[in-house]
């Protein structure tokens, strides 16, 4: 039993969040910030909350560099993520 002790601890098993969805919305929630490893899943939050009218403002930022990847009113295709 002794080898299962560890000095450390374990790695994780999620790979590391890649994009992140900003948005601004009405009172009593203001801002939320999510985080998604997959450019597909942070697209479809942003275009999902962009459709359902729930915030003024939608940001998808790429953690890696900043860049601004969509935004109301400009989209970077896809497959440029």
């Amino acid at each position: 039993m002794q080898q299962w002790l560890r000095s450390s601890p374990l790695p994780t098993i999620w790979p590391a969040d890649r994009y992140e969805v900003r948005c601004t919305r009405p009172a009593p929630d203001f801002t939320t910030v999510d985080r998604y490893h997959f450019a597909e899943l942070a697209h479809e939050a942003a275009e999902g909350v962009q459709a359902a009218g729930l915030a003024s403002q939608i940001v998808v930022v790429r953690l890696e560099d900043g860049i601004v990847l969509f935004e109301q009113g400009m989209t970077v295709p896809l497959e440029a993520w």
